[in-house]
């Protein structure tokens, strides 16, 4: 964890970033803010059907929690700041993917994973199980699919 001046100047900066570009889209987007002593919040819904809406929370406590297209991912450690203002630009160029693993056999959802392509070579990566009881039957025999969110211009 970073000093608290430190997270705190560091995090002024990022959101900053983070609000004049949500003043960019807000043509294509409903973009809200809001904040307290406690965390800084920005919910996005795009104007155009199969594009990722999110929420993004950060909270004083150096996490965040973020939903991506549905999905929810809570109290995330922030280590590096730069993160933010590129994830909000790459999940509104549409660099996001949903993807599901099922079992061959059944079609059982076993799990969700979202990835979002921040730059080549680095993915934001988010996943949950869907199955809450481990069935090892299943598991052995998997198939991915991949869905691909739209971008917010086009």
């Amino acid at each position: 964890m970073l000093p608290d001046d430190v997270f705190r100047e560091r995090l002024e900066q990022t959101l900053i970033e983070l609000e004049a570009w949500a003043a960019e889209m807000r043509d294509c987007a409903d973009i809200e803010i809001s904040a307290s002593e406690k965390y800084w919040r920005m919910s996005v819904q795009p104007h155009f059907p199969n594009a990722c809406p999110f929420e993004l929370l950060i909270h004083r406590n150096q996490t965040f929690d973020l939903d991506l297209g549905g999905q929810h991912f809570e109290k995330k450690p922030i280590e590096r700041f730069d993160l933010f203002f590129k994830l909000v630009k790459a999940i509104s160029a549409g660099r996001v993917d949903r993807i599901e693993t099922r079992n061959t056999l059944t079609g059982v959802l076993i799990a969700i994973a979202m990835r979002v392509e921040i730059s080549e070579g680095w993915d934001w990566l988010g996943h949950h199980t869907v199955l809450k009881r481990s069935l090892h039957a299943l598991e052995q025999s998997e198939e991915r699919q991949t869905f691909p969110f739209l971008p917010y211009r086009r």
